[in-house]
């Protein structure tokens, strides 16, 4: 099995506990131990079976048992436990897995030190280099290059140790109280060890492991506890059907709720979470969008602007203007760079795309490396810039290069390695124009720090949070790794995510943001659990509701929540629009008129309402009165092709094939798209132009992409309005066959 087949089936059993469906569980576990071949896990599953056939052996015999429960949840967490093991041991055999070489590498050292097994600190192998480690202060100066180099290695080992170690005994909680002590392990590298043991947790579940991360949360250093936080809302969302079985996993939610800005820590940790998923996209647009839009920067305004459409197809694309904007964004499609430049305020993975081919530095094979925090006084850099010209303000760069919000720690130490490999002519005009751009950033940084003091702690959780993205998507084993960012991530449909905050502003701003960013299936789904939960939903809640439903072509509900918004009787200029459209979607132009009459008694100059009436007429076809309507747009726009393409049918199906054909020719003149070129021939047949039908027939064919039976389907639905402007019945599937004889396969 793969590591994901592996996951998966590890996960769907421990669903299984969770949903209380324990012989399923049990039976899945046996399957999987006769798959593996893994006997040494046999008698345990015999064990957990003959105590459950047991405890419902009793329970039916009616036995009073006060015990009953607590002995239920012991067994199903031993089964959850058996799981996990067999989960460990399956992924530990696979020699190809670099994680199972590292493990055995770690068991040979261990072995060779005479303990082979480690029940408390001293029998750790490199438990004297602790100590040396301890009797010094290398973690809070700069050492000579042999003492970094012991020291790296006890930072490494001690990383390691935590990382592959799959459960967590009386040592691993005494070397992280050890690891805790500020006077001798400096702020990096607690950050690391957080790493280390978050790793681990998502890689092997065990409770113990959360209780070091949460007592790493204590910590007073602010980058060490947030990178804590971090691991441990991501591991509760990845465990969240079985947390609730481990008392000590209740305690530190508990705990959690009570902390001041749990709330505000919880918002900043989803929020980029929920950028982090928007990362694929960004560097898509970045590539397919921005990046050609800077370099054809041409002279033609009029392409470049695509001013013939600046009335849109479809108008009722608008947000409401009055709803309040909880996240600000630049939408407007020819302001490319702004909208960079709010993306990246935001938090967006702006730099993924261009970093990405930077992380092939012998640095980055050093897994512990994908997490270390920048900072200024460190070994890496000083090798990495120390042969720099006289002329190069290394420390200023650093200092610049640390304080700036918008590049991840992973990236930065991207840059500075690549720094020394870069044409001097080259890294100077870099380095002078990315000085340049901090100056900018730091003026901006201190005004920040002035009206938003927590902003220090999103720009550590936005940069965690992008390291970790970094390393699930680019290490070069990143496929042996259960990936949670190919996960939804919906922290908030999670139970520990309503343990930790009351109310819901939190759900508000996150549905919020998915709005804004034109997510609107998961803001829907978050609107929706609002409404439940709100004794009466505001008119803007409502509005958005709707507004999604409509973006998600669900019209009938769409209108339901606009009928429901419509009882306020406020924005009411903006929302008979709205619904007026729904009707029309949803054939009932009747409805639909209704509504487009009172927009245009409240508008009456506005051109997209009098052609949406004109739409309306049409379909319920009294063209006629569709004609009056569309040949008030075109005396204001008489250039426009939309306009001409109702005209020019209106004028077909009321017998006036003259003036059809006067529109139907300005309209090849243009573009003309598949229906232009078939209705230009069903103008060409009546007036008795043969020849020229079946030529705009053939192209039809053509523009569709040569798919005869969706010609002919579009084709027969106009049948009667050929019949009725005087052409044979009896002609018509004669000129088919013949276009089916004549078109190219």
């Amino acid at each position: 099995m793969s590591t994901k087949e592996v996951n998966d089936r590890y996960n769907r059993i421990n669903r299984l506990v969770a949903t209380q469906r324990l012989k399923k569980a049990l039976e899945d576990l046996g399957d999987l131990i006769t798959m593996t071949r893994l006997g040494e896990f046999s008698g345990t599953l015999e064990n957990l079976n003959t105590t459950y056939e047991n405890m419902l052996k009793y329970t039916l015999q009616g036995v009073n048992d006060p015990e009953r429960m607590n002995i239920y949840n012991h067994l199903r967490r031993s089964i959850i436990d058996l799981n996990t093991r067999i989960k460990g041991k399956i992924l530990e055999r696979d020699p190809a897995l670099q994680t199972s070489v590292l493990k055995r590498d770690l068991a040979v050292r261990q072995r060779l030190s005479g303990n082979e097994f480690v029940n408390t600190l001293d029998d750790l192998y490199f438990r004297k280099d602790i100590d040396e480690l301890l009797q010094g202060d290398h973690g809070l100066t700069s050492p000579l290059p042999g003492e970094y180099r012991k020291h790296h290695e006890t930072i490494r080992n001690i990383f390691n140790f935590f990382w592959l170690s799959d459960s967590y005994d009386a040592a691993a909680r005494e070397l992280a109280e050890l690891t805790l002590d500020h006077s001798k392990f400096a702020w990096h590298e607690r950050a690391l060890f957080v790493s280390a043991v978050t790793l681990s947790l998502f890689r092997y579940f065990d409770p113990e492991k959360f209780v070091i991360l949460h007592r790493y949360f204590l910590d007073q250093e602010t980058e060490v506890a947030e990178r804590s936080l971090t691991g441990l809302m991501m591991a509760f969302y990845l465990y969240d059907d079985i947390l609730f079985l481990y008392p000590q996993l209740e305690e530190i939610l508990a705990g959690l709720a009570e902390e001041k800005k749990i709330a505000g820590d919880l918002e900043a940790i989803t929020l980029q979470i929920i950028r982090s998923k928007e990362t694929e996209q960004i560097t898509k647009k970045l590539k397919e969008e921005i990046i050609p839009e800077i370099t054809k920067m041409g002279p033609n305004l009029q392409e470049k602007l695509k001013l013939d459409e600046l009335i849109p197809k479809d108008f009722l694309e608008d947000k409401n203007p009055d709803w309040s904007r909880v996240f600000k964004g630049s939408e407007n499609l020819y302001q490319k760079m702004e909208e960079f430049s709010q993306m990246q305020m935001e938090g967006a993975d702006v730099f993924m795309s261009a970093f990405a081919h930077l992380k092939n530095f012998s640095f980055f094979e050093e897994i512990m490396n994908w997490f270390v925090p920048f900072f200024p006084d460190n070994p890496v850099i000083d090798e990495a810039l120390g042969q720099e010209d006289t002329g190069f303000d290394k420390n200023t760069f650093i200092e610049g290069l640390y304080k700036t919000p918008f590049i991840c720690n992973s990236d930065k130490y991207s840059f500075c390695l690549n720094l020394r490999i870069m044409p001097s002519a080259q890294k100077g005009l870099l380095v002078n124009l990315f000085n340049a751009e901090l100056e900018g950033l730091k003026e901006m940084n201190e005004e920040d720090s002035i009206l938003r003091p927590d902003n220090k702690s999103k720009i550590i959780y936005t940069q965690y949070i992008q390291d970790l993205y970094r390393f699930f998507k680019l290490h070069p084993f990143r496929h042996e790794f259960d990936d949670l960012f190919s996960r939804p991530l919906d922290l908030y449909n999670s139970r520990f995510f309503g343990r930790l905050v009351k109310g819901t502003t939190l759900k508000e701003r996150i549905g919020e943001y998915y709005f804004e960013h034109d997510r609107y299936e998961e803001a829907l789904s978050i609107f929706r659990q609002l409404q439940k939960e709100q004794e009466t939903p505001s008119y803007e809640l409502l509005e958005k509701m709707g507004y999604a439903s409509q973006k998600l072509k669900n019209y009938a509900e769409a209108l339901t929540w606009y009928k429901q918004a419509e009882i306020f009787d406020t924005h009411r200029k903006w929302l008979v629009k709205k619904i007026a459209f729904c009707h029309r979607a949803l054939k009932q132009p009747e409805e639909a008129l209704k509504y487009y009459k009172e927009a245009e008694a409240n508008e009456p100059d506005n051109l997209y309402i009098q052609a949406s009436i004109g739409h309306c007429y049409l379909d319920m076809e009294k063209f006629d009165e569709a004609l009056k309507y569309y040949f008030k747009v075109e005396y204001h726009q008489p250039d426009n092709i939309r306009i001409w393409r109702p005209i020019a049918w209106c004028y077909f199906v009321t017998g006036k094939l003259e003036e059809s054909k006067k529109y139907y020719d300005k309209i090849l003149e243009k573009d003309p798209l598949r229906h232009d070129l078939l209705n230009a021939g069903h103008v060409a047949w009546a007036l008795g132009n043969r020849s020229d039908a079946i030529r705009l027939y053939q192209q039809a064919y053509k523009a569709g992409g040569g798919d005869f039976r969706a010609f002919l389907k579009i084709f027969e639905a106009d049948k009667p309005w050929l019949i009725k402007n005087g052409i044979d019945p009896d002609e018509i599937p004669l000129v088919l066959d013949y276009l089916d004889y004549t078109l190219p396969e």
